[in-house]
Order: structure tokens, then sequence, then C-alpha cells
């Protein structure tokens, strides 16, 4: 009986910090997939010099850099490193006025950022 509550307690951290780690990781994929799907977008139709469009490329930045720490509890730093590596090719589009690489890094940014919200959401298919 004496090592049933320090059990329990253990067993309730860890399922606690499973549940809130999906949680986290289920909002930072939803609002990347909408930001990046939003720049992708505006550049199809914008130009890469227009002010609001710079800043919300930042700001994703600035988001990924942010959230990137307490993603990497239950992701590689291997697998998110691509999605970096795009923010920053994106970021340098921005610097050197190029359309084509803004759209074309936007769109790799887009796939990544998709590819790794599937991988690690909670699905049937993650499951098996």
């Amino acid at each position: 009986m004496k090592t049933f509550i320090p059990m329990l307690l253990i067993f309730l951290a860890v399922a606690g910090l499973c549940i809130w780690d999906g949680i986290f990781t289920h909002q930072v994929f939803k609002k990347m997939e909408a930001d990046t799907s939003y720049v992708y977008e505006t550049l199809q139709t914008s130009e890469i010099t227009d002010e609001q469009l710079q800043e919300k490329i930042f700001a994703i930045n600035d988001y990924w850099t942010d959230k990137m720490d307490l993603l990497a509890v239950s992701i590689s730093r291997k697998d998110m490193q691509p999605v970096s590596d795009y923010l920053q090719y994106l970021c340098a589009s921005i610097k050197n006025e190029s359309q084509e690489d803004a759209i074309t890094y936007s769109r790799l940014l887009k796939y990544n950022v998709e590819g790794l919200k599937e991988m690690v959401d909670f699905n049937g298919l993650n499951l098996l």
C-alpha cells in the first residue's frame, strides 16, 4: 500500500504531461499551419515588399523560435530543423526582395509544417 500512492502520483504526473504536451503541440501547429498558409496565399497575389506581409513573416519566425524549445520535449530537433531553415530562407528573401524565392520557400515551409503536424497529431494512423 505504501508504494501505491507514489506510483499513482507518478502515473498522474506522466499522464498530465502527455495530455499537456499533446494540447500544446496541437495549438502550435494549428497556428503555424494557418499562418504559413496565409503567407503562401498572400505571396501569390502581393509583393514581398508589402510591410504587413513582412511583419507577419517575422512574427511567424519569432513565434516558432519561442515555441521550438518546448516542442523539443516530444519532437526531435532534427525533425523541426527544416521548418527553421525555410523560415530563415524566407526572411532572407525579404532582405533580398526576391519574390520568386519567397514564393518557393513559403511553399516549402507550408509543406513542412503540414507534414510535421500530421506526424505528431493524435489520429488513428499514428496510433498504428
